[in-house]
C-alpha cells in the first residue's frame, strides 16, 4: 500500500537528540529495598537518616505532582487518546490456564500535537468515555487561557455532544467519522455537515485536508512513556495504582521539559 502524504525527511541532530533521551540506568527497587540501602549507608555514614519502608511508601503516594506550566501565547492544535495500563506484570500462563483476569486501569491524555506537550491527564479504573473527558479537558484549557484552533481524535470520539462543544467554541475538528454515519443532524448540525464532507472527499483526501495524521502524536506519547517507565504498575491498591500511573506521565513530561531547557 502506498504511503499517503509527503515523504518524511528526518532532519534531527541524532547526537543531540539521543543525549536528551539517554537513560543511564533503571532499578525498580521496592520500598523494603530502599530501606535496606539506606540502612547500609547509615552503617558507613554517621547520622544518615533511615526511613521505614512504610513511610517511604506513604510519602511517595502523598506527593502532589503537576504537569509543567505552559504559556498559551499561540493557538494550539490538541489531540486526545486513551490507553490501558496493566496492573501487574505476571505472565499469560495464569490467564490462559486459570482464566484469571489481570485487570487494567486507563489513562486518557490531551496534548498539543504540534509541540508534543502534554496538557491534561486522567487515570481511572472505571470512568467517563474518551469524548466526555476530551470535552472536559477542552473546557479546562479554555479556562486556563488557551486558544484552541483545532481538535483531533479517532473514531471513538465520533459523538454528537463533542461536535456540538467544538462548534460552540468555534474549534475546527479532525475527528474520524464512522463509515456508516448518517448525514442527518439528529441533534448535531455540525456533525451532519462534517459527515457529508467526509463522504464527499473520501478518507484519503479527508485525511490530507484535515491533517488527521497529527493525531499520532498522542499514540507516540503513550509509547514513549511505556517504553521509559514500563507498561504496568507495581502498586497493589487501586488508589496507589492510579497515583503511580499519573506519576509516570508527569515525570516524563518534566524530564522532557528539563531536557529542552
Amino acid at each position: 500500500m502506498k504511503r499517503w502524504g509527503k515523504k518524511f525527511e528526518d532532519k534531527r541532530d541524532w547526537v543531540k537528540y539521543n543525549s536528551k533521551l539517554i537513560k543511564r540506568g533503571t532499578w525498580f527497587f521496592d520500598y523494603r529495598s530502599i530501606q535496606g540501602i539506606c540502612q547500609s549507608l547509615a552503617n558507613k555514614i554517621l547520622g544518615f537518616p533511615v526511613n521505614h519502608y512504610s513511610n517511604v511508601c506513604r510519602r511517595i503516594n502523598d506527593l502532589t505532582l503537576t504537569l509543567p506550566e505552559i504559556d498559551f501565547d499561540k493557538p494550539i492544535y490538541v489531540g486526545n487518546d486513551g490507553s490501558g495500563i496493566k496492573v501487574s506484570n505476571r505472565g499469560e500462563w495464569m490467564r490462559q490456564k486459570w482464566q484469571v483476569r489481570r485487570g487494567w486501569i486507563k489513562a486518557v491524555i490531551t496534548m498539543d500535537v504540534e509541540n508534543k506537550k502534554l496538557l491534561e491527564i486522567e487515570v481511572f479504573e472505571k470512568g467517563d468515555s474518551e469524548p466526555d473527558i476530551f470535552e472536559r479537558h477542552i473546557k479546562t484549557l479554555i479556562k486556563k487561557g488557551a486558544t484552541i484552533k483545532k481538535a483531533c481524535g479517532d473514531g471513538a470520539h465520533d459523538k454528537r455532544k463533542l461536535f456540538n462543544t467544538l462548534e460552540k467554541y468555534k474549534i475546527e475538528q479532525a475527528i474520524k467519522i464512522r463509515s456508516n454515519a448518517s448525514t442527518k443532524a439528529r441533534g448535531s448540525i455540525s456533525r451532519a455537515r462534517e459527515v457529508r464532507k467526509y463522504k464527499e472527499l473520501g478518507y484519503e483526501k479527508w485525511v490530507k485536508e484535515k491533517k488527521y495524521g497529527m493525531r499520532w502524536a498522542t499514540e507516540g506519547k503513550f509509547s514513549s512513556i511505556k517504553r521509559k517507565f514500563g507498561e504496568y504498575v507495581r502498586s497493589t491498591k487501586k488508589n496507589n495504582m492510579i497515583k503511580e500511573a499519573e506519576r509516570k506521565f508527569v515525570l516524563y513530561e518534566k524530564m522532557m521539559t528539563h531536557a529542552e531547557a
